[in-house]
């Protein structure tokens, strides 16, 4: 029994100094002058706007920024194109056209391309009684035989006069009823069933001409 009755007086000493102390902290906390606190949250205050500043400069600088340079590159883009076209406006200068010989020099193409359809044309345009012209001299003498220079001539002639192309088929080449006429029978290359009967007959320094085409 006294050992517990020890016990029990040092527990109430204990608390008694416990509860002394909390009385202590918060005498010490209501007297404690409020220009304290004020000062430890004007220390912090600083430290967040050092931190938050930056973000803010940065965010409002972007665009500028962009902006900024969408204006130096349109400007540099501007003075490109004018640069391109000052310098398209002086070879113009410099070389100094004549209207009138460009006028002129379009003048002689047209009648130049006009006078070569002519020709086309009148090359197209089959040949009758008309001798197509001749290498041969002197006495003139009708040969049948094939490669001469004498059927290569007829072969022409006929091409000139029907309008067939040398892959024409040639049926037969045969004397027209004289020395100096001959008479063939031709078709298309692959179409035997369009024959050409075609009468020639020489004509001295000239050559040959076709004197008719039946079909």
């Amino acid at each position: 029994m006294g050992r517990y009755k020890q016990r029990e007086k040092s527990t109430k000493k204990r608390n008694v100094v416990l509860f002394s102390a909390l009385g202590a902290v918060l005498l010490a906390l209501l007297f404690l002058p409020k220009d304290a606190l004020l000062m430890g949250n004007e220390e912090e205050e600083p430290v967040k706007k050092e931190t938050k500043e930056p973000k803010h400069k940065v965010v409002k600088l972007q665009p500028d920024n962009e902006n900024a340079y969408k204006d130096d590159e349109k400007s540099s883009d501007d003075d490109k194109s004018s640069q391109a076209a000052t310098e398209e406006q002086e070879p113009s200068e410099e070389i100094g056209i004549d209207p009138e010989k460009e006028a002129d020099k379009k003048e002689k193409a047209k009648k130049a391309e006009e006078e070569k359809k002519k020709q086309q044309a009148a090359a197209d345009k089959p040949k009758i009684n008309e001798p197509i012209g001749t290498s041969q001299t002197g006495t003139h003498t009708s040969s049948y035989e094939e490669g001469s220079v004498d059927w290569n001539e007829k072969l022409k002639a006929i091409r000139l006069a029907t309008g067939l192309d040398e892959n024409m088929t040639v049926w037969k080449i045969a004397n027209g009823g004289g020395p100096q006429k001959s008479i063939a029978e031709v078709s298309p290359d692959g179409k035997p069933g369009e024959r050409y009967t075609v009468n020639l007959e020489w004509v001295d320094q000239k050559g040959w001409k076709v004197t008719s085409v039946d079909k």
